[in-house]
């Protein structure tokens, strides 16, 4: 499974820099995606500053369409803080909020006349994904879920106070809400799922950005694809029932400021493996190229992991991957059986085989010089050991010398 994650298009800005990269951009695309990509997230920011979605942004979101060739059934999209159409009224509303002292509550118990204020200002995009992808905008919740038979994309609008002033790392998402959502796919934890919203974790409120983390990490999410802050980032939430892994993508603008990235991900799900792509402008350059120089986790081309969840179910059906066992060696069962009794008989010594002077202590500190363990792995290698004595005094023995090569 294959899928791209473009954010913030901010297709109404222009300049030199940005034209000449948005050519070469679907010329990229053809040359390395075309049929090739299975589902396209696109996390918000497609037009700039509240700014009309006119024609032209209808027709280079269908240019993507066409270099990828891909059905737009497969294409995800949520708005971003530029696709709100701000308002006096919308300001006041939001400013009331965040001044409650419990704003986790307040906008969880939200009016709806209160509600309808903060969403009229995302109209535009609603009309625009409708003409766009074809499809009916879910309505019944400011959250929604688009189940498929491979996976399932939980779609997280975390816009609906980013038209206020002043409301950078203190957004509210409405926990109730995406908890709402959270069981419409509580039976489905074992279906690979993408969670998708503008802002990353770090732009939510410290009133929710816990509980939010919960209900990602307790619904078994896989992916939180995000934007907003114009550069990319790999991250890992591990501090949780179960890791999600999250990746922020850069600007479809060329501004001296931003990183113009685009994210490729694929997902073997015969094994759980996942690699993950950045692809780059060089503004200096001007050419797309694959980045290995954004963090150090990507010095070969591509960040790597493996998905938990496959991976336990793989597991339990008994499934193993032939290429990570080691062949078995056959060893003369009589052979290994003198061994035995040989061991047990020096373990029975009353004087027993003193540690330093039977073995090289050179031969642990060699091997493990640069070994980074665990306290419970030095602690089991501790115990072990200290058997190696009399392990290293048995070997020697002329009478196991064919056991020696067995091993």
């Amino acid at each position: 499974m294959k899928w791209l994650h473009l954010s913030d298009l901010h297709l109404i800005y222009k300049n030199y820099e940005t034209d000449v990269m948005r050519i070469s951009f679907f010329d990229y695309l053809k040359k390395i995606f075309k049929d090739k990509v299975d589902c396209l997230f696109i996390t918000g920011d497609i037009t700039h500053q509240g700014q009309e979605y006119t024609d032209e942004v209808v027709e280079f979101l269908n240019e993507i369409v066409t270099s990828l060739n891909i059905s737009k059934d497969n294409i995800y999209m949520i708005p971003g803080n530029h696709d709100i159409k701000r308002t006096k009224l919308m300001g006041n509303v939001i400013k009331g909020l965040l001044s409650e002292d419990d704003c986790k509550k307040a906008i969880n118990e939200i009016d709806e006349e209160s509600f309808d204020v903060l969403f009229k200002g995302q109209q535009g995009f609603v009309t625009l994904y409708e003409r766009f992808l074809e499809r009916e905008y879910p309505k019944n919740n400011i959250h929604f879920v688009i189940k498929t038979e491979e996976y399932n994309v939980i779609h997280i609008n975390t816009c609906l106070i980013a038209g206020g002033d002043n409301v950078e790392g203190k957004i509210l998402v409405g926990l109730q809400n995406i908890l709402n959502v959270m069981r419409e796919i509580s039976s489905e934890k074992d279906k690979v799922t993408f969670a998708i919203g503008h802002h990353t974790v770090n732009c939510l409120n410290d009133a929710e950005k816990g509980s939010f983390l919960n209900r990602l990490s307790d619904n078994e999410v896989d992916f939180y694809l995000s934007g907003h802050v114009h550069k990319s980032n790999i991250y890992q939430e591990s501090n949780n029932y179960k890791t999600v892994h999250m990746f922020t993508a850069g600007a479809n603008v060329v501004d001296g400021y931003s990183d113009t990235i685009f994210i490729e991900g694929n997902l073997d799900t015969s094994s759980g493996s996942v690699e993950v792509v950045y692809h780059s402008w060089n503004p200096s350059q001007e050419f797309w190229h694959v980045n290995n120089s954004l963090d150090r986790r990507l010095v070969e081309g591509k960040y790597t992991f493996e998905l938990e969840k496959i991976k336990k179910t793989l597991s339990s059906k008994g499934t193993v991957n032939t290429q990570a066992v080691k062949p078995i060696i056959p060893i003369n069962k009589l052979e290994f059986k003198n061994f035995l009794i040989d061991f047990h008989n020096v373990l029975s010594k009353d004087e027993p085989i003193s540690f330093k002077e039977k073995f090289e202590l050179n031969d642990v500190r060699d091997k493990f010089e640069n070994m980074k363990c665990s306290l419970s792995l030095k602690k089991q290698y501790d115990t072990y050991s200290t058997y190696f004595p009399i392990i290293n005094e048995i070997f020697k023995s002329s009478s196991f010398v064919g056991f020696e090569k067995n091993i």
